[in-house]
């Protein structure tokens, strides 16, 4: 009779148990689901950044080969300040953010041509792959490029477009915000992700 007073209230604890964390998970889904349409405007607030900083200042689209270091130090400057202000508080992840965006803006221009525009839209969230506080956004995205350029006589537009199936951000809830941790974006249908065979070693 003990033996069975004992497996009852065994039982009894495990259904319990079973009910917490059925309740636990279903509070956990709803909130991530409540979550989400902040999560997309986070990511298309950082994709609204890039598409600033894949090209110079409209002054200086021009197709010469002097175009000014200085004024360019001083838009690569800016660009560091508004990613500071989207990113979370991690100076590496901010650093690496900035060297990609200014090697895609420095891609974008020399003595032939000058690209004018970058414009990223999302089309589809695949996927959130939520972890703790952070959440993992794969995207597919619709890119269309206008790149300035001569034939020698006269100076005429190329438009060049293209979709990409893998992007992804990565973010992170500091105090109830979405913040960018990293994004790997393609930025041009000729090169690779920027984080294609490397291994991600940044402690967050």
């Amino acid at each position: 009779m003990n033996i069975l007073k004992k497996i009852n209230k065994g039982l009894i604890l495990t259904i319990l148990v079973l009910i917490v964390l059925i309740l636990y998970f279903n509070k956990l889904e709803k909130q991530r689901d409540k979550d989400k349409p902040d999560i997309r405007k986070a990511c298309e607030d950082f994709i609204e950044l890039t598409d600033k900083y894949s090209v110079l200042p409209e002054e200086l689209q021009t197709l010469q080969d002097d175009i000014p270091e200085e004024k360019v130090g001083e838009y690569i400057k800016q660009m560091k300040s508004d990613l500071t202000n989207i990113m979370i508080d991690n100076q590496e992840s901010v650093n690496i953010q900035q060297q990609i965006l200014e090697e895609s803006l420095r891609s974008g221009y020399n003595v032939l041509q000058v690209r004018t525009k970058l414009s990223r839209k999302i089309q589809k969230i695949s996927s959130y792959q939520f972890e703790r506080d952070q959440v993992t956004v794969t995207l597919r995205d619709n890119i269309e490029e206008t790149i300035k350029t001569s034939d020698g006589s006269e100076e005429y537009n190329k438009n060049n477009e293209f979709s990409t199936n893998e992007d992804e951000i990565v973010l992170q809830n500091v105090d109830g915000k979405w913040k960018v941790v990293y994004a790997n974006l393609l930025f041009s249908d000729n090169t690779n992700y920027y984080y294609d065979g490397m291994g991600r070693t940044i402690t967050y």
